[in-house]
């Protein structure tokens, strides 16, 4: 029989490999024939190809297979997974300077871009260039089918699926629980039937709800992905496809168009889209911001943008999130970026929930490679999506939707590559301004870094037109093509994140700094002693025990011993609690009191603590900008050395604008994208193929969206304890707080380790303006309980 992985050349009669036919009949008769799909089969998740004019051929296989292992092998979860995933060291000054590193040239959608390359030919024409201009004036079509009625096994089958993915049940474990549970059901609602095994109930989620995935062939050495019509050997001279034809790397894509339209065909989204997009956009000095609704760039975009929604015609705006992780702990085991985006049309309640993000790709590559290359889909489909859009055929009538993205957020090498800026550690090295770094020998002792002291005033802003145009005299080396997006607005687009700046690298390196955790002798100004350090550590892990649950994002770990296993919410916490009470009060033993140092650290934290708030009134803003962090910066400036003044101790002179442009940072944050990288590496298994792994689960969690958004609804909270204390909530943020198994007790009893009265006498003054706490006497008794829910 013949070889199915060979195809017979009608012109000359030679077999010839199928991956090869197109190369091998452009010498047969001089022309090139493309590739055009007629067909995809939801049930293999792959697409079949016609070789359109070109001589037909006798055997014809599925291009792309997926040759990922199986991922039913058990992995250790780490002791501490830290949401630093990819750690940029953007504080880290010993690297080699950016400017003297050779990049690979990027990509231009629809248009051609000249990439330098290592062939000796001369100039490598990207094959992205070779396929035909993306037409943008036709929209998308998306048929979703309704919901139909499951039969209850089916129901139930489909719920005990997605329960096993949320919680990282293994394999093995899941089909032993199922063999259980089938022995137990005789119900008659279920009539007999057996739950299905975890590949049946995953395959028929899968003909339910077709993710149209796409496997695109990519460099093995990850430098950058390619058409699927290509058949032309890679720029780098390294071998595409193994000897039975199948390609040695691919990465799967999850069209976005078709995530979205299962989104939509839910009826508690949409009502809380419109009521998202529908409310009144602040008038000019209103006094508080909530949203990004609330900043000028969507004010400004929503004249022409976003007018006009209806229930049947929707305009939704979108943040998308690069960033870098790896899947395993040491250097051996290779990155991985997640291509992450959040509706940010939902409410801020609803768009964080993980059934409400989405992932289109996870590019099994480090930020090293040509990025755009990896991202080409995503910017065709958000091309045709902002201009022509996409109808949404479902059972209530069709609804046509435009998307527009907002902010390109990331870690700071990621932004840097979508801006393509020179980097932090450049002369021009913040992609917001244009201040001019200082070359400084760095902490560490091991070389030349470049530092942020600047002057009192601001530096001058990046023009929207470096972006457009690119200009590499101020560090912007040549056009984003986010650029040429509708939504686009310059510097701002790049957006700030509290996850990155404050929590991985600022917080974190202020504790270097009471520490002295420094190579060098550096003029820190805040150092502290060992013994004051280990005291901070001992209590945070005191007071973690007796501290209500559910109250922090964060966790309480002893930070003079496990700062490295900290992550950017525990870094974040630490800044807003632990700085000013327990790093506070060893300070002022110190320095005292009224120091200069103390007095702007404290200022540091305020202007953080502000900036992190879900609601900014204009003299919180007020605040930001002309003050706290103002007076930081002041400090740092003038009395420690400048090689502590790294980019992102700058990039907190920024937060006042960014806030002023797109709201509080809350409202875009990272920290959704950080939070699905945790969920992603706690379900990976395979440590020699991560990658192929991660895209199965990947898969998985969309297939459980779909099935969340049509079928489930949220899950009661259980059946509250009888012994309940009820706190009425005056600013109505949440509708009570409830302390659970609570106990009556007084503030004396805590004497013997806590000064109570002190604590709780200096929060009720601060929230006064006025002196009347400190002559009040305070009421000794308090409620006091391990669980507390907001």
């Amino acid at each position: 029989m013949p070889n199915p992985k060979l195809i017979t050349c009608m012109l000359c009669g030679v077999d010839q490999l199928k991956i090869r036919y197109n190369a091998h009949v452009a010498v047969c008769d001089g022309i090139v024939h493309e590739y055009m799909t007629i067909n995809e089969d939801p049930e293999d998740d792959m697409i079949e190809y016609d070789f359109g004019d070109s001589p037909s051929a006798l055997v014809q296989q599925p291009l792309y297979t997926d040759n990922c292992g199986g991922d039913d092998d058990h992995m250790t979860d780490e002791d501490f997974a830290t949401d630093d995933n990819y750690n940029d060291h953007s504080d880290n000054e010993d690297e080699v300077d950016q400017e003297n590193v050779p990049e690979q040239q990027h990509i231009v959608v629809g248009a051609t871009d000249q990439v330098n390359s290592d062939e000796e030919d001369g100039i490598y024409i990207d094959p992205w260039d070779k396929e035909p201009p993306l037409c943008t004036d036709v929209p998308f079509e998306e048929t979703v089918w309704g919901t139909t009625q499951l039969d209850k096994h089916h129901q139930k089958s489909f719920e005990l699926y997605s329960w096993v993915q949320d919680h990282n049940v293994s394999r093995d474990a899941y089909t032993s629980l199922l063999s259980m549970l089938n022995e137990w059901i005789v119900d008659d609602s279920f009539d007999k039937k057996p739950l299905f095994s975890p590949a049946k109930s995953e395959a028929r989620l899968k003909k339910m709800f077709n993710l149209q995935e796409t496997k695109y062939c990519i460099c093995p050495g990850h430098c950058r992905l390619f058409p699927l019509t290509l058949m032309d050997d890679f720029s780098c001279g390294k071998e595409q496809f193994f000897s039975n034809g199948k390609p040695i790397a691919s990465m799967s894509y999850f069209p976005l168009k078709r995530q979205l339209a299962y989104m939509i065909l839910d009826q508690d989204i949409c009502t809380s889209i419109l009521d998202t997009v529908t409310l009144q956009p602040l008038e000019s000095g209103e006094e508080a911001l909530t949203d990004i609704t609330d900043g000028t760039i969507y004010r400004t975009l929503k004249a022409h943008l976003f007018q006009n929604q209806t229930e049947t015609n929707l305009s939704l705006a979108l943040s998308l999130f690069v960033d870098g992780f790896t899947p395993f702990k040491g250097s051996g085991n290779s990155r991985m970026t997640i291509v992450h985006l959040v509706l940010l049309s939902l409410s801020p309640k609803e768009r964080y929930k993980m059934k409400h993000m989405m992932q289109v790709a996870i590019i099994p590559a480090d930020h090293t490679g040509n990025i755009y290359s990896f991202l080409t889909p995503l910017l065709r489909e958000l091309f045709v999506l902002e201009d022509a859009g996409m109808n949404v055929y479902c059972e209530g009538g069709p609804i046509h939707v435009k998307v527009h993205l907002l902010l390109a957020l990331g870690d700071l090498i990621g932004c840097q590559e979508i801006a393509h800026h020179t980097g932090n550690n450049s002369e021009y090295g913040c992609r917001q301004c244009r201040i001019k770094t200082t070359s400084e020998i760095s902490p560490a002792g091991k070389g030349h870094g470049r530092y942020y002291p600047g002057t009192i005033a601001m530096s001058t802003p990046r023009s929207y037109d470096e972006f457009i145009q690119g200009m590499p005299d101020y560090g912007i080396k040549k056009a984003t093509l986010f650029g040429q997006l509708k939504s686009f607005h310059g510097y701002s687009f790049f957006g700030l994140d509290e996850m990155h700046c404050i929590g991985a690298n600022v917080t974190r390196k202020l504790w270097d700094m009471i520490t002295g955790n420094f190579a060098t002798d550096v003029n820190a100004t805040i150092k502290l002693r060992r013994g004051p350090c280990l005291d901070i550590g001992r209590a945070i892990v005191d007071l973690g025990s007796i501290l209500p649950s559910r109250i922090f994002e964060g966790s309480f770990r002893d930070v003079s011993k496990k700062a490295g296993l900290m992550r950017s919410v525990d870094w974040i916490m630490f800044l807003q609690i632990t700085i000013p009470t327990l790093v506070f009060e060893q300070l002022v033993d110190e320095y005292g009191r009224n120091a200069e140092q103390v007095q702007a650290l404290m200022s540091l934290v305020i202007g953080c603590t502000l900036s992190l708030q879900w609601e900014i009134d204009r003299e919180d803003h007020s605040n930001i900008k002309s003050k706290h962090l103002n007076l930081w910066h002041l400090y740092m400036k003038n009395n420690m050395d400048h090689n502590l003044y790294t980019v992102n101790f700058h990039l907190l002179r920024h937060f006042a604008e960014i806030i002023e442009k797109l709201g509080p940072l809350r409202g875009y944050s990272t920290q959704s994208a950080e939070r699905t990288i945790g969920f992603i590496k706690r379900h990976i298994k395979l440590c020699v193929r991560p990658g192929a792994n991660t895209e199965k689960i990947i898969k998985r969690q969309l297939l459980m969206r779909n099935f969340e958004h049509m079928y489930k609804s949220d899950d009661p909270i259980g059946e509250l304890p009888v012994n309940q204390y009820v706190i009425p909530d005056e600013d109505e943020e949440y509708e009570e707080i409830i302390v659970w198994n609570h106990h009556v007790a007084s503030v004396t009893d805590y004497n013997a380790k806590y000064n109570l009265i002190e604590y709780l006498t200096n929060y009720w003054h601060y929230q006064f303006r006025d002196d009347r706490v400190l002559h009040s006497v305070l009421d000794n008794n308090i409620r006091i309980g391990k669980q507390l829910l907001k």
